[in-house]
């Protein structure tokens, strides 16, 4: 019996790959170009941890596997069963800071075409283009309509906040949380953290002296956490 514990473990970890693809919550921790890949390797080491299991079978039982390759295997498979799948939130925010902040290379610059209409573009879209051109005036009576959590910044004015969402390059670890500013004068800003649609359209505004584009809006509504709550 024990030297069934280490195939048991695999498949195990497979298993919860396996799960974590078909709930969504892979989506919580990798980019999704690598979710395939991942869902195909718990698959392989699910067949593996059987095949495995069967040749040990056959050959009598062996040695029981090392304390520490059981260790390894176990920890992730108790992390995935006891933990809940949960996105980055509001938390991690707080740690790592949110700011309209460099994103690497600028492409991709979302150009303002008569074809192409501001209401559509996500908060990263804003972000690149404040950075290719940080001139408020620019974008200033553009509609803007944005979904992000938010986040409550002491650096700002008491009746502002940023709308702020994680990209994500690679997974989780590398999590970069951006947000743009939002000014909501005579109302409650909501609960930090709080999932809000934000619609409206720029204006600039002084901040402690320093001109800044701000979306002054015309509602901002709760909403459900996306399927999808990272933007890549």
């Amino acid at each position: 019996m024990m030297g069934l514990i280490l195939p048991s473990l695999v498949a195990g970890f497979g298993a919860y790959l396996l799960h974590a693809y078909a709930t969504g919550t892979l989506y919580f921790y990798i980019h999704p170009i690598y979710v395939v890949p991942t869902m195909l390797a718990g698959v392989v080491l699910v067949v593996a941890a059987i095949l495995a299991a069967s040749v040990r079978a056959d050959a009598g039982g062996p040695a029981p596997p090392s304390r520490l390759s059981v260790f390894l295997w176990a920890v992730p498979v108790a992390v995935g069963i006891f933990l809940p799948a949960r996105p980055l939130g509001v938390s991690t925010a707080v740690q790592r800071g949110v700011e309209a902040m460099p994103l690497g290379r600028i492409e991709d610059v979302p150009e303002f075409r008569v074809d192409i209409r501001p209401e559509t573009l996500t908060i990263k879209d804003w972000v690149k283009a404040l950075q290719a051109d940080p001139e408020p005036e620019r974008i200033a009576g553009k509609p803007v309509r944005v979904v992000g959590f938010v986040y409550r910044d002491s650096r700002l004015p008491a009746d502002w906040f940023l709308v702020a969402r994680f990209v994500v390059q690679c997974c989780a670890v590398d999590a970069q949380p951006i947000g743009i500013p939002v000014r909501l004068t005579g109302m409650e800003i909501p609960r930090a953290g709080a999932w809000v649609v934000v619609a409206g359209a720029w204006e600039v505004a002084s901040a402690h002296g320093e001109r800044r584009a701000v979306i002054v809006p015309t509602a901002v509504t709760p909403t459900d956490r996306p399927e999808q709550p990272y933007l890549y």
